[in-house]
């Protein structure tokens, strides 16, 4: 019997001859493509320890084999096979392990397998991850060890060597044999336990579940009881790493109520027998996993301490929950067939987690945080090499890319976009019908517009498509022409592309404009399908309106480049009644890509912030301050600089002292979420010097007693301290960062510590993450620091060059992502032909090592072509502007 160690890695599509299926070659990309056969279960049992480096394994698959074979492929990576044989028509099989490069192992027999039911028996070793947080990885928690896994988007091949691709959906059943005084936790409850040496798992059989979505952890957790929730009343848990169970409060307190509100919309029933929020003790490269039955969270997502908690944290988690537990049915429930419909999980947890949101807690306004995550993917959109959000997967590349704005945010606006056009009853019954049909299933998007266009009972699949299968973003120009009888709209679409685009503006969507108009705040709404460049429609209105909003709510995943009358009349006045809290952030954020595209001067661009400064909402405030800081890094002269820190200050200084740095008893909420941010841009790019002065008096105070800053602030306050600080004060942040186990805390240090403009502390902070004095994977961010400056915009590329191979033996992988790919960001900040070409010429030859690298680099590299074109064209405008203030 052949033993060998396979490096094996990656789950793809190519074309790949079926008549090689039962060739001795391996697969180029996809199994799919080559297996004449399918599991239809497995049972597989670990013996694994978290102090130990490596585990042992064996895996029973039950094969369904639809011709006969003399090799069977299967996925694994980093995998040691110590035997193999396949059961079949009562006969049993040896196999010989045949090579598979860096994604598979091939299993020979000396006969051909015959077609029919077998069972495929194997024993192996792995290895356990260390600084990664993918495949099975150890971590280290207050002197305890913990083993977690991470298996999407193709790291389940790293444990068990099997069909890791996520068409095949089957049950599996896990059993764990571990050390004794640890627990573990999976998928499903346990059936069995035994105490004796080693301390064995046993737990029940999974649903149909795709390998990815397949979960476990070893250690001396803590569970905290969060109720029950559904119909059925499963339990719902909270799971700690040892000690940290008071921290669990607010999850345990929320969770609950998520699930049941998810369950009410659904109209499903929740599909697994349990569901526990599993904390992870990473700070870097790991965010959350919906594992059926036991989501995983980065610990500071799940966890803080009660008396340091804030209600930014607390929103956030809210959020994240809600994602990761609506896909419990869109992704485990009902599972895309291949990575190109992944939009079909991932937009659909984002849109459904908004939506959760906004019935549950109306008073968070979250429809207006909607229009900011809406905005940042047209701004990635805007690309000309911005992906499809149903692109065509073609390498490991491409897998890794999709887990983008494009697909998360782009794809949850057009869902909602669609929604507001069908009528939210009667999308809720298309996609009830969805999930029903395919319950336990998987589905692509043709399936998934099938069952909306006929649960609703109309036909979105057309007009659906044309934001699915093209990248960019529609550009509406709309002017109002009231000479000709009924009021009529003159419409024209393309691509809206920024200037310098080397792209083709000659896209056609099919889009639902809606519009509201009228003569004074009151106004009447119509929509209507815009499928051809140009189309003129006569609204409804008994007169000439004074004034249109070209996207209504703000849902239209579309820009409008407003008649200049038009524009004019839409912000003036009492703009705050005109357009609703949303609308106004999506004019801000309009403006501001209109200026990009060259559509309108960026100094008129500018004119807005006066508008909106003083909103009533926190979060229109925010947009305008957004706004405002804009143009600060590319297009404001040098010698105009004082100019423009007046502007800040004239719009929001006066706002910024009356918050002050410190909370004041019985504020608001949003209050609360306002200060951080609007203190600390007055303070640092406003040049505020009593402000700053204040937050480097804090900041001496906190070093005594971190009580001395609210946790909200801390963040705010270290990083305003930061920008005006040298060396000395980042040695002292970073004592600060390892003198604190608090995870939270770490968090908020580290983001001070990316804050630093002095070239001494930048340049410490690249030595860092080089000595690994904090390992890269909590440290990797100060990487990017400096590049908000001219003065010190070039360190972080320098630095790079000059250290890239030790960067990239240290670099934090798996999980489908690859910290080497976020390599060219270093300059990302330039905006010269001279430093683009440098960046171009160093990283060409180096990016295809990184899964996702070479799109990366080409985003970068367009970003500052962009960047050039902008800064000819519009810094005279601004200029124009600043002399002004």
């Amino acid at each position: 019997m052949n033993k060998a160690v396979f490096t094996l890695s990656s789950l793809l599509l190519s074309s790949f001859s079926a008549h090689l299926f039962a060739g001795e070659t391996p697969p180029k990309l996809r199994l799919a493509e080559v297996e004449q056969m399918a599991p239809t279960g497995y049972r597989a049992a670990l013996t694994v320890d978290p102090a130990e480096d490596t585990f042992t394994g064996s895996i029973a698959i039950s094969l369904e084999v639809q011709q006969p074979t003399s090799v069977i492929w299967l996925n694994g990576n980093k995998l040691s096979i110590d035997n193999a044989s396949l059961k079949t028509l009562g006969n049993q099989m040896q196999a010989t392990v045949l090579p598979g490069g860096s994604d598979f192992i091939g299993l020979k027999f000396s006969s051909p397998v015959p077609a029919g039911p077998s069972i495929l028996d194997i024993g192996y070793s792995g290895v356990v991850h260390k600084g990664s947080s993918a495949g099975l990885f150890s971590m280290e928690d207050a002197g305890n060890h913990y083993l977690y896994t991470q298996f999407e988007s193709t790291d389940a091949r790293d444990v068990f060597p099997c069909f890791d691709e996520p068409s095949y959906k089957v049950p599996w059943q896990l059993t764990l044999h571990v050390p004794a005084k640890v627990n573990a936790v999976s998928n499903t409850p346990v059936v069995s336990e035994s105490k004796e040496e080693p301390h064995t798992f046993v737990f029940k059989q999974t649903k149909p579940l795709p390998s990815y979505l397949i979960a476990f952890a070893v250690g001396p957790f803590d569970f905290v009881d969060a109720g029950t929730a559904g119909k059925n009343h499963f339990p719902v848990r909270i799971v700690t790493p040892r000690g940290k169970a008071g921290e669990a409060k607010y999850a345990a307190e929320v969770t609950a109520t998520i699930l049941t509100r998810l369950e009410d919309y659904f109209g499903i029933p929740y599909p697994y027998e349990k569901s526990d929020q599993m904390a992870i003790p990473v700070t870097f490269g790991f965010g959350a996993m919906e594992n059926a039955g036991m989501v995983t969270y980065a610990q500071t997502l799940l966890l803080a301490r009660p008396d340091t908690d804030t209600i930014a944290r607390q929103r956030g988690y809210a959020s994240v929950a809600a994602h990761e537990l609506a896909h419990q049915w869109f992704g485990d429930l009902v599972t895309t067939a291949w990575w190109n419909d992944i939009w079909l999980n991932e937009a659909f947890a984002t849109w459904t987690s908004a939506k959760i949101l906004a019935e549950w807690h109306p008073e968070w306004n979250t429809r207006v945080n909607n229009v900011g995550a809406k905005l940042g993917a047209e701004n990635q959109d805007s690309l000309v090499s911005a992906r499809k959000i149903r692109q065509p997967i073609e390498s490991k590349d491409d897998i890794s890319n999709a887990f983008d704005g494009i697909t998360y945010q782009k794809g949850a606006a057009v869902i909602g976009m669609f929604e507001s056009w069908i009528g939210q009853a009667e999308f809720r019954k298309g996609i009830q019908s969805y999930l029903k049909q395919y319950a336990f299933k998987n589905a692509t998007a043709g399936d998934f517009l099938d069952a909306v266009s006929s649960g609703s009972g109309r036909n979105v699949t057309a007009a659906f498509s044309t934001f699915l299968n093209q990248a960019g973003v529609p550009l509406v120009s709309m002017a109002l022409d009231c000479k000709q009888g009924a009021p009529t709209l003159h419409l024209t679409q393309k691509r809206a592309l920024p200037l310098g685009s080397k792209g083709s503006s000659d896209e056609v969507w099919q889009i639902p404009v809606c519009v509201r108009y009228g003569t004074g705040t009151a106004g009447q709404s119509e929509c209507s399908l815009m499928m051809q460049p140009r189309a003129d429609w006569k609204l409804k209105a008994s007169s000439c309106p004074a004034w249109v909003e070209g996207n209504s709510d703000a849902v239209g995943y579309y820009r409008v480049n407003y008649q200049p009358e038009l524009l004019d009349a839409l912000a003036s006045g009492e703009v705050d009644q005109r357009m609703n809290a949303p609308e106004r952030v999506d004019f801000m954020g309009n403006a501001e890509a209109l200026s990009s595209e060259g559509d309108l001067p960026a100094g008129d661009a500018l004119k807005f912030v006066a508008v909106f400064h003083a909103d009533p909402e926190r979060q229109v405030l925010e947009s305008s301050l957004r706004l405002a800081l804009s143009v600060r890094e590319h297009l404001v002269p040098a010698e105009l600089m004082p100019n423009y820190q007046r502007f800040l200050r004239k719009n929001f200084q006066a706002k910024a002292h009356e918050l002050g740095w410190t909370s004041k008893p019985g504020e608001p909420d949003e209050v609360h979420l306002l200060r951080p941010e609007l203190l600390r841009a007055v303070a640092t790019v406003g040049g505020d010097q009593e402000l700053a002065n204040q937050a480097k008096e804090l900041t001496a105070k906190w070093f005594e007693n971190h009580a001395a800053i609210s946790p909200e602030m801390t963040g705010a306050v270290l990083g305003t301290a930061a920008y005006y600080g040298d060396e000395k004060l980042f040695e002292q942040f970073v004592a600060a960062y390892k003198d604190t186990k608090d995870r939270q805390e770490r968090q908020r240090i580290m983001g001070a510590m990316t804050s630093f403009r002095d070239p001494g502390a930048i340049q410490a902070g690249y030595k860092v993450v080089l000595s690994g004095q904090i390992p890269m994977i909590q440290s990797a961010q100060l990487l990017f620091a400096g590049q908000g400056q001219e003065a010190t915009r070039h360190l972080a590329f320098d630095f790079t060059k000059a250290h890239f191979d030790e960067l990239a033996a240290k670099r934090p992988q798996g999980g489908g992502f690859d910290f080497g790919s976020r390599f060219p960001a270093v300059g990302q900040s330039y905006c010269d032909a001279e430093s683009r070409s440098a960046l171009e010429d160093f990283f060409a030859p180096k990016v295809t090592q990184f899964t996702g690298g070479p799109r990366a680099l080409a985003q970068t590299l367009e970003r500052v072509d962009l960047c050039i074109a902008e800064r000819k064209a519009q810094e005279p405008s601004v200029a124009a502007f600043l002399a002004t203030q």
